[in-house]
């Protein structure tokens, strides 16, 4: 039986989308009778880029090598797939969009205790990037899957949709879809600013006033963060819904539906959500989704 190739790559991340391939435990085993994996860094030492039938490129592109390593396996790979959260929409390094890439280098480099002597750059590092930027921004891309990291259940299903295996259709729904929450409409309920968890275990986060972004973040966690009594923040990437319609916006969506549980007014939620923009949008800041809605201001509510 000829298997099928798979090639990975890390670009600016952390690797967590790699280790979460780790999380397959017996279905990687099962996949091994299948597939071959030709490149995959955190296994296996290859510094080339093979023929393959499918590419996962984890992380974003952020300098002058990551574009050079997504072009080659661009080149190489029959299929290429945004691998994790970062690599689909930018992720947390998307924040490097607020900045120029000067003020980042003199950043990490010159304004700190160990800067050199000589007030010089270290020779050879990669030039950076303008900004942080998605896959897509440099070359086509296949599938998505977003996560941070992907649950080992869709990491599964996508490699076997992408080898043509039968499999069941993926959700399009939201988080709150799997959250075992229940949604009160109550009165008197205050915004509660800065805090990622609630007193009452079964009751929707919106309903005590905590902001969750459940309701406007794709499904790709089963939900385990709000059913463990921690906030969704959106790590996944905005819904269909927020990605698809353009006058639709994370923080007006959230406004509307916590000003409908609780009567919190609409204007001192979306002004706290502009005000802590870093946190709330910190997945996709450097997506074109978000920053080109035409209501979405990130560099003037973040700040630099």
């Amino acid at each position: 039986m000829i298997k099928s190739r798979i090639s990975t790559e890390w670009l600016s991340g952390c690797s967590g989308c790699h280790i979460a391939m780790v999380d397959l435990h017996e279905k990687l085993m099962n996949l091994i009778d299948d597939v071959e994996f030709v490149r995959i860094p955190l296994f296996k030492d290859e510094k080339g880029y093979p023929e393959a039938d499918v590419g996962l490129v984890e992380g974003a592109v952020g300098s002058e090598h990551d574009r050079k390593a997504l072009l080659r396996m661009r080149e190489s790979c029959r299929k290429l797939v945004a691998f994790g959260t970062c690599a689909v929409y930018g992720g947390p390094s998307g924040i490097g969009c607020l900045y120029g890439k000067d003020t980042i280098l003199n950043k990490i480099y010159m304004d700190t205790v160990t800067a050199s002597a000589d007030g010089k750059l270290p020779e050879g590092a990669p030039e950076l990037e303008q900004s942080v930027i998605p896959l897509n921004e440099v070359v086509d891309i296949d599938f998505y899957i977003p996560g941070c990291p992907p649950h080992p259940y869709f990491i599964a299903i996508a490699i076997k949709t992408i080898l043509g295996d039968s499999v069941p259709a993926i959700s399009i729904k939201t988080v709150c879809s799997e959250c075992s929450r229940r949604m009160e409409k109550r009165e008197g309920v205050q915004l509660k600013r800065g805090v990622s968890t609630a007193s009452e275990e079964d009751v929707c986060f919106l309903s005590q006033g905590v902001i969750c972004l459940g309701s406007v973040t794709l499904d790709r966690c089963r939900a385990q963060c709000p059913c463990k009594g921690i906030v969704c923040t959106g790590c996944a990437g905005p819904s269909i819904d927020i990605i698809a319609e353009p006058h639709l916006d994370i923080r007006t969506m959230i406004a509307r539906r916590m000003n409908m549980l609780t009567g919190i007014d609409r204007r001192e939620i979306i002004d706290y959500m502009q005000k802590e923009a870093r946190t709330f949008y910190s997945y996709a800041l450097s997506s074109p989704v978000i920053y080109r809605k035409p209501s979405v201001e990130i560099k003037e509510w973040a700040g630099s």
